[in-house]
Parts: structure tokens; C-alpha cells; sequence
């Protein structure tokens, strides 16, 4: 056997995790190998059914191949069958072999400019290198489809913005803008990846509405999602992904009901195919009681009110109790940023560790030499490999340089740097961005027990209303006029804040007993009615 670091065959030392072996799927459990990105390069197996009339989901973690698969059927990645030193004669290898007569069909006719394609792509380098303001960009849109420019302008909130370039805008902002540019095209086939980041809870639910209104009018839609509560609400049908990260991605044979496919890819297991997905089960708990806060000391913040151009807001006084979360809810453009920021500058009680909202790759350097700094650690310790290292999966990427890091890697160096400090108050604004749903449910981990280990506190703004709920003891909301004015009502309870806050969105929740993961019930179903009576808009809380 090889000692630790070595492959046998040299006499070089490689870093840990610098060399290994993967065993590759069979064709007869995997399907057709549609693409491969070189010798050791990741590689994807499976096509979908193209189904008009429905909104297609996918469903898997990050690194195992839905980007891939949207990418190719938007035409930006021709698949090479496995053949990457010859693409073009991969393709049409790939082409001969295919079995799937829609997918097939859906080759040809893109081969030959009969389809038409709508592409929102996960990350907003193409938008941010435009100079022109969001008015001219939409004005300069020579198509309307199922939507006009002012319907768009309407439907994305885009009116505040209107006279600003994109390098100005928020993530929510720019999210907004790049599904309304998708919103005008007149196309076949609509393929959006992620279009929940950034976005508030009432933003995502109604995107989700404007997929189903696409798909309702024929369309093809295709949408690759983290948000299983938000999945859940807008797809059809759902495909699921799984293999081994950044080395193999295999998607299911079949398109399941979306109930059926998200409840298995949470247990682990596609029963229908025979085929096991994970080692263990993803189950939601539930939170029997809340903890009792009177008497518990803590950090005390002031009320102010702050000015940032024509918005304003008037926050009042609390204390962040050592040892528990502060869940912040709200729309965006309310100020739940500012106060993060505020409390981060202003607070000279407690030591404070901030975790931004917006990432940046600027840091040049390693991820080992970023963590260094920004912990201000030792991050060989067994303590910082055993409770930030492991749990967020980073230590194969220590020799790897900030600016490589995908979305979902750069979101997990930041939490692991801001988590790994010492500190009295832990302040986490958006955690959850970029990450899949076990990396959610990690980090949502690793939040409660480095709050509980240093006895601290910690305020966490979320908007995947599922993970807000795992994590919070307390919530703070956030109402008023978005971009106008806010202002804060709280802390309140779990069960009062949840409460209010899907009141005033007008929704309820309840508990799918197999899992434990929140779904959405349908406006004036009995189970709707029933939980509005009692004031229960989330589960049984």
C-alpha cells in the first residue's frame, strides 16, 4: 500500500488529497456518457425527456453536472460522448448512440437553428461587463414573447433601478434583471439555473409563478434549484442527480412526480432504478420546544436609525442572548444588510465576526492562506480540522487559489473563515447562497455548535425559509416599503415570527411526514384553511 500523500509510483510527496482513484459507473446503471471535460475531468452521464408543458426541475448537489446539462442544451457546450480528444466525432458518436427520442430530435433541431433557447445562466459575469444602465438593456431587447418590456419592468421590480448600470446593483438586484432579460425572449425552451439566490422568499415564490405561466403557454422549461421548498413548489416533474463531486455526475433514468423525487433524493435512495444515492438520510426535524431566553445574559445592540441615500432605517434595541440564533427575515431592500453592517461597526462590547453577504474572490493567495488570515488561527489544529475544516468539506481545497473557487466553494471558505475566529458574536448574512442542500444543512450544523461551543451569539439573515427555520431560536423581521424605508419588529418568538412573517406573504406550510421538509399547500386547500384557522402558517409549530 502507498503511504499517505503518495501514489508508489514517484518519489514525490503530493499534498493530502492531491491524488485519487474513482471508479466510474457502468453504462448499464449510468445510461449514455454525454460529455467529458478531459482524461481526468469530470464526466456526465444521462439525458433528460424534453417535456413541453411542464417545468422540469433538477435536483442534485453542487459539482455533480446540472450546469453541464444546461449549458449543452442551451448550445454554449457540444457533448462529446467521452471522446474529448475529438469532439466533434464524439458528438456525432454520442448522436448515433442516443435512445431517447426526444432528446434526440431536440439535437437535431438545434443543429440546424430550429429551436430557439432562453438561457439564464447561473453566475452574472456576461450582464456585470455591460456599461449601459437596466433601462437601456431592456429597452435594446429587440423580442417580447409571452412578456413586454413593461410588463417585465413590472413583474421584476425593476423600476427603482432603471437608471443604473449593473456593476451598481445588489445580488438580488442583478438576479432580478437577468431573469427579465430571459423574460423577453420569444423562445422554445427556457433554461434557468438558480434564479433563487439573492432573491427574498416573496421574489422566489413569484418567479416560480412566472415558470408555470411559461410552461403553461408550451414551452420547455428547465430549472436547476437548491431551494427544495421552492423546487417543490414550481416543478412538474423532477430529475435527480447524483455520483461523486467534480469527478462524475449521473442523472436519473426517470423524470419523478415532484413529491416521489425530492423525498428520495432526501433519503438517499431512487427505488425505482434500484440505485442507492447516499450513505444516509436527509430527515428535517422538527423543534419540539422552544427554549425559554428570560434571565440568559447577552449582547445589548441600540436602537438607531440610519441614512443611506432615500432609504431609512429605524431599528429597535435588543440582546443576542450567548447561545442562541437570531433567524433576520424580510424582503429585500429593507435594511437587513445595513443592520448586520451597522451592528458589525458600531458594536464595542463584543468581538464580531461577519460573514458579508457579497463574496469576492480579490484575496490573492491560497484558501490555506486566506483561512489563516481571516480566522487569525492556526487551521492545523485538530480542533479547526475537526469542527470547520471537515464539516465544510475544504480540506482538499487548502493548496487551491481563492480566484479558482466556484460559488459554492467561496461560500463555504467565508463561513469557515468567519466561523473559525473567536469571537462573542457570530454575524452570518446569507449563508446559504451558492450552497446545496446538504451543504445547507452542514452549515446550519456547524453554526449551532460553534455558537454553543464559544458560548456566543450569533444573528443569521436567511431567505430559504426551511434553513431559517432549522437554525433560528429567535426571529427579527423586517417590514416597511423596500428601498424606502424599514424597520424592525422583534425579536419575537420562532413560532410568532414565522407566523407573521408568512402571513403577510400569504402562504402556509406543512411538514411532509416521510422527510420532515416543509411544503407549501396550495391557497384554500383544507389543509391551507385548517392551519390559517389556527395560526399555524408553518407546520405545526
Amino acid at each position: 500500500m502507498a503511504k499517505k500523500g503518495t501514489c508508489g509510483i514517484c518519489i514525490n510527496k503530493c499534498f493530502p488529497g492531491a491524488i485519487s482513484v474513482v471508479n466510474l459507473p457502468s453504462t448499464e446503471t449510468a445510461g449514455i456518457q454525454v460529455h467529458c471535460y478531459g482524461e481526468n475531468g469530470f464526466r456526465f452521464f444521462g439525458v433528460p425527456q424534453i417535456i413541453s408543458g411542464k417545468v422540469i426541475g433538477l435536483l442534485g448537489v453542487n459539482g455533480i453536472g446540472k450546469s453541464t446539462l444546461l449549458e449543452i442544451l442551451a448550445g454554449k457546450k457540444l457533448p462529446n460522448g467521452g471522446n474529448f480528444n475529438n469532439p466533434k466525432k464524439g458528438f456525432q458518436d454520442f448522436s448515433d448512440r442516443l435512445s431517447v427520442a426526444s432528446f434526440r430530435q431536440f439535437i437535431s433541431d438545434h443543429a440546424v437553428g430550429n429551436l430557439s433557447v432562453a438561457y439564464k445562466p447561473q453566475v452574472f459575469s456576461e450582464i456585470l461587463t455591460r456599461l449601459d444602465s437596466v433601462q437601456e438593456i431592456i429597452s435594446s431587447s429587440q423580442q417580447e414573447g409571452l412578456f413586454s418590456k413593461i410588463d417585465v419592468i413590472e413583474i421584476m421590480e425593476l423600476e427603482p433601478i432603471l437608471n443604473r448600470v449593473p456593476s451598481e446593483l445588489s445580488g438580488g438586484e442583478l438576479q432580478r434583471l437577468a431573469i427579465g432579460i430571459v423574460l423577453l425572449m420569444n423562445a422554445d425552451i427556457y433554461l434557468i439555473d438558480e434564479p433563487c439566490t439573492f432573491l427574498d422568499f416573496r421574489q422566489r415564490i413569484k418567479v416560480a409563478k412566472i415558470f408555470h405561466k411559461i410552461a403553461k403557454a408550451g414551452k420547455v422549461v428547465f430549472i436547476a434549484e437548491h431551494d427544495i421548498a421552492i423546487h417543490d413548489f414550481q416543478s412538474d416533474v423532477i430529475y435527480i442527480f447524483y455520483g461523486k463531486p467534480h469527478k462524475f455526475g449521473v442523472m436519473s433514468r426517470l423524470a419523478y412526480t415532484v413529491k416521489k423525487g425530492i423525498n428520495n433524493f432526501l433519503l438517499g435512495k431512487l427505488k425505482d432504478e434500484n440505485i442507492r444515492i447516499r450513505g444516509k438520510e436527509i430527515i428535517f426535524t422538527r423543534v419540539v420546544k422552544e427554549r425559554k431566553w428570560k434571565g440568559i445574559p447577552g449582547i445589548d445592540y441600540p436602537s438607531f436609525t440610519k441614512q443611506l441615500g432615500s432609504f431609512e432605517l429605524t431599528a429597535t434595541g435588543g440582546i443576542l442572548h450567548f447561545g442562541g440564533i437570531l433567524g433576520v427575515l424580510g424582503e429585500n431592500g429593507l435594511g437587513k444588510t445595513t443592520f448586520a453592517q451597522y451592528l458589525f461597526n458600531t458594536l464595542k462590547t463584543a468581538k464580531v465576526s461577519y460573514k458579508p453577504q457579497f463574496l469576492h474572490r480579490k484575496f490573492q493567495g491560497t484558501v490555506r492562506d486566506f483561512l489563516t488570515r481571516y480566522s487569525n488561527t492556526y487551521i492545523d489544529s485538530k480542533d479547526y480540522k475537526l469542527y470547520i475544516l471537515k464539516p465544510f468539506s475544504i480540506s482538499h481545497l487548502l493548496e487551491k487559489p481563492i480566484s479558482a473557487l466556484s460559488g459554492g466553494e467561496l461560500q463555504r471558505c467565508f463561513l469557515a473563515g468567519s466561523l473559525g475566529k473567536k469571537a462573542d458574536l457570530y454575524i452570518i448574512d446569507e449563508g446559504s447562497a451558492f450552497l446545496d442542500v446538504e451543504e445547507r444543512l452542514n452549515a446550519t450544523r456547524v453554526i449551532r455548535h460553534i455558537v454553543s461551543k464559544n458560548r456566543a451569539a450569533c444573528i443569521a439573515i436567511e431567505h430559504d425559509i426551511q434553513i431559517a427555520e432549522a437554525l433560528a431560536d429567535t426571529i427579527l423581521l423586517f417590514e416597511g416599503d423596500p428601498g424606502y424605508s424599514g424597520k424592525t419588529i422583534g425579536p419575537l418568538s420562532k413560532k410568532e415570527g414565522l407566523n407573521r412573517f408568512l402571513s403577510r406573504i400569504n402562504i402556509t406550510f406543512r411538514r411532509d411526514p416521510e422527510t420532515g421538509r416543509a411544503r407549501l399547500n396550495k391557497l384554500g386547500s383544507r389543509l391551507d384553511r385548517e392551519q390559517r384557522q389556527i395560526e399555524a402558517y408553518y407546520y405545526d409549530l
